[in-house]
């Protein structure tokens, strides 16, 4: 950090948690990872588990400074950075590319709706994007669709294979990144991604079912 100018380090994120566990979800699972839960989210999913991430008093505001010395605590290489929706924090692309700069593999869990134009000026080397479209509409804004590494399905009731295969994924889904997971590990939601699975299949394309693995193993 000390090659970091101290006007960056001053930059100011909500943070509702910063905590050491594994990925429990996507491509990811069971690897260490820490993870920065930024405040705020654009949308409020019926099953959301994590509906403190934006009722705007659990946060914490820290700068950057502080940010980074408590990931470096862990000692591990893997940031996962999720919400709520952290494309709702501005200056997140500040995080990124520091945490990039530092040597940080860089995790990204986002709804897909929102989009920061300096991304663009941010090198995608060691940046990982999980996109997991949310109902009714499972809108995804056409910006983010280059970056995105992995579509991440939750199957729930609203769910159907319409949903994956719209016009706009077609790239994404040639390169077998989709990934369903059943509703809060629920055995109807499994059941149904079973179906979905086969259903896609029909169509040529591959899927991973993974349910919440961290939650499987009791762990935040």
């Amino acid at each position: 950090m000390k090659s970091l100018k101290k006007d960056l380090l001053k930059e100011e994120f909500k943070v509702v948690e910063i905590f050491r566990t594994i990925e429990g979800e996507g491509r990811w699972v069971g690897l260490p990872v820490v993870f920065i839960r930024l405040e705020g989210c654009n949308l409020r999913c019926s099953w959301c588990d994590t509906t403190y991430s934006y009722d705007g008093k659990s946060y914490t505001v820290k700068n950057l400074y502080d940010i980074l010395s408590q990931v470096k605590q862990y000692n591990l290489k893997r940031v996962c950075i999720t919400g709520g929706e952290p494309f709702m924090t501005e200056n997140l692309d500040v995080l990124v590319k520091v945490l990039l700069d530092e040597g940080f593999y860089v995790f990204i869990e986002t709804n897909g709706t929102m989009w920061n134009e300096k991304f663009r000026e941010i090198k995608k080397d060691n940046l990982y994007i999980t996109c997991s479209p949310k109902p009714p509409f499972y809108f995804v804004n056409k910006n983010i669709l280059p970056y995105i590494s992995e579509l991440k399905f939750v199957v729930d009731e609203n769910l159907s294979v319409n949903h994956i295969i719209k016009p706009e994924f077609t790239e994404i889904l040639k390169n077998d990144i989709i990934v369903l997971q059943p509703e809060s590990n629920k055995p109807e939601m499994v059941e149904k991604a079973l179906k979905i699975q086969d259903e896609l299949l029909k169509l040529g394309i591959e899927s991973r079912i993974i349910p919440q693995c961290h939650k499987v193993l009791g762990l935040p």
